[in-house]
C-alpha cells in the first residue's frame, strides 16, 4: 500500500511549512526587536548630544561665573587694602589731632598764664602809680637813669609781643586742629563708602557664589545622567548587537528552512512523477497486502479524544479539525481498528502517529507527546495510543486529527465529522 508514505510525506511537507512559516515570523519579531532597540539607541545618541550640548553651555557658565568671582574677590581685596590704607591715615589724623589739641591746651594754659601775669603787673601798676618811678629817681647818675627805664619798657614789650605770639601760635593751631578735623571727617566718609561698596561686594560675591553652587550642582546632576545614559547606550548597543546576531543565524537558519522545503518539493514532484511513470508502465494494478490482516467494515469512527469537543472545524485552519481536551496531556484514543503506519516527531508539532484502516482509509494524530505504541503494531478501536502536548506550536490541551481517504489514484483529507 502506498497510502502511509504519501501521508507521511504530506505530513512531512506541512511541518516544514508551520516550521518555515514560525521561522518567518520569528525573524519579523526579532527584526521588529531590532528596530525597537536601534530607535532606543538612536534615542540614547540624540540624548548624549543634548546632556553634551548642556554641559558645553554650563561649563561656559560656569567659567564665566569663576572668573567674574576672580574679579569680585580682586576688586574686595583692592578695596580692603585702600580700606586699611585709610584706616592707617585716619588712626594718624587721629593722633595729630590728639598732638594738636594738647600742644593747643598746652598753649593755652601758657597763654592764661602771661594773661594773669600782665593783669598782676598792670594792676600793680595802677596801684603804685607813683611808686612805678622811684627806681629812675633812685638813679644815682642820668645814664642810670635812661638804662632803668629803656628796662621797663622793654620789660613791658616783651611781655605784650610774647602775649600776641601766644595768641597767633593758638589761632594756627585750631586751624590746624580745623583743617585736620575736616580731613579727618573726609577720610572717615570715604572709609564708609568704601566699607558699603565692600558690603555690596560681597553680597555679589555670595549670590555669585550661591549661583555658582547651584550650576555646579546642576553640572554634576547632568554628568551623572549622562554617564546613566552612556551605560544605557553601551547596554542597548550590546542588546542590539545580540539582536542582529540572532536575526543573522535566523535568518541563516529561514534560508535553510526555505531550501529544504524546495528540495522536498522537488523530490515530491520527483515521487509524483515516477509514481505517474509507474503507473503508466504497469500493465494492471499490483496488490498491496498491508503487514497485518484489517477488518473489511470499520464502522463509524470512535471520538479520538474522549471527553473533548471540537473546538476548529475542518477547513477553517487547514484540511483537520481542532478537538480540545477536557485538559492539558489529554489521552488520545484509536478512532478504529488498524495498525501503526507511521511515527513522525516535529518539535513545532509533536509526535504524529498515523493509522491505517483499511487500504482507503486512514486517520492522522498530531500534537502528541510521546506515543504510547510503534510502528507495524496492531490497535484496538479506542486503544490509548498517546496525551497531548507534544508540540511547540500547538496548545498542550488541543489534538489536530486528520482523516484520509483514498479514492482511485488519489488520496485527500476529508472532514472527520462525516466519520463519526
Amino acid at each position: 500500500m502506498r497510502l502511509w508514505p504519501l501521508l507521511l510525506l504530506a505530513l512531512s511537507l506541512l511541518g516544514l511549512a508551520q516550521d518555515l512559516k514560525a521561522q518567518e515570523e520569528a525573524v519579523r519579531r526579532l527584526e521588529a526587536q531590532t528596530a525597537r532597540a536601534r530607535a532606543l539607541e538612536e534615542e540614547a545618541a540624540r540624548r548624549i548630544q543634548t546632556l553634551n550640548r548642556e554641559l558645553s553651555r554650563l561649563s561656559q557658565r560656569v567659567k564665566g561665573l569663576l572668573e567674574e568671582k576672580a574679579r569680585l574677590e580682586g576688586e574686595i581685596a583692592r578695596l580692603e587694602g585702600e580700606r586699611a590704607r585709610l584706616r592707617q591715615e585716619i588712626g594718624r589724623l587721629k593722633e595729630a589731632v590728639r598732638e594738636t589739641e594738647g600742644r593747643i591746651a598746652k598753649l593755652g594754659k601758657d597763654l592764661e598764664n602771661l594773661k594773669a601775669r600782665l593783669q598782676a603787673l598792670m594792676g600793680s601798676l595802677h596801684r603804685e602809680k607813683a611808686g612805678r618811678y622811684l627806681p629812675l629817681l633812685r638813679a644815682q647818675s642820668f645814664a642810670d637813669l635812661a638804662v632803668r627805664a629803656r628796662w621797663v619798657g622793654y620789660l613791658s614789650r616783651q611781655d605784650a609781643a610774647l602775649v600776641r605770639t601766644f595768641q597767633a601760635t593758638l589761632k594756627a593751631l585750631r586751624e590746624e586742629r580745623e583743617r585736620l578735623s575736616l580731613l579727618l571727617a573726609d577720610l572717615s566718609q570715604k572709609e564708609r563708602s568704601l566699607a558699603q561698596t565692600q558690603a555690596t561686594l560681597e553680597r555679589e560675591r555670595r549670590g555669585l557664589e550661591a549661583t555658582l553652587a547651584a550650576l555646579q550642582r546642576e553640572e554634576e546632576g547632568k554628568r551623572a545622567l549622562l554617564r546613566d545614559t552612556l551605560q544605557e547606550r553601551q547596554r542597548l548597543q550590546a542588546e542590539l548587537a545580540a539582536l542582529q546576531a540572532r536575526v543573522l543565524a535566523e535568518r541563516t537558519r529561514l534560508l535553510e528552512l526555505r531550501r529544504q522545503e524546495e528540495e522536498r518539493r522537488r523530490q515530491e514532484e520527483a515521487r509524483r512523477r515516477e509514481e505517474a511513470a509507474r503507473r503508466q508502465a504497469a500493465l494492471r494494478p499490483q496488490a498491496v497486502v498491508p503487514p497485518p490482516p484489517l477488518p473489511a467494515q470499520v464502522g463509524r469512527l470512535a471520538f479520538p479524544v474522549p471527553g473533548g469537543r471540537v473546538l476548529v472545524p475542518y477547513g477553517r485552519e487547514g484540511p483537520f479539525q481542532v478537538i480540545q481536551g477536557p485538559a492539558p496531556g489529554s489521552p488520545v484514543q484509536a478512532a478504529a481498528e488498524g495498525y501503526v503506519a507511521g511515527i513522525l516527531y516535529l518539535p513545532n508539532l509533536g509526535y504524529t502517529v498515523m493509522l491505517v484502516h483499511t487500504e482507503t482509509l486512514s486517520t492522522v494524530y498530531t500534537n502528541l507527546q510521546e506515543p504510547l505504541v510503534q510502528e507495524g503494531q496492531k490497535v484496538e478501536r479506542g486503544q490509548l495510543l498517546g496525551y497531548t502536548g507534544g508540540g511547540l506550536l500547538i496548545r498542550p490541551e488541543e489534538l489536530e486529527f486528520r482523516v484520509a481517504v483514498r479514492v482511485g489514484s488519489e488520496t485527500r483529507f476529508v472532514d472527520p465529522a462525516a466519520y463519526y
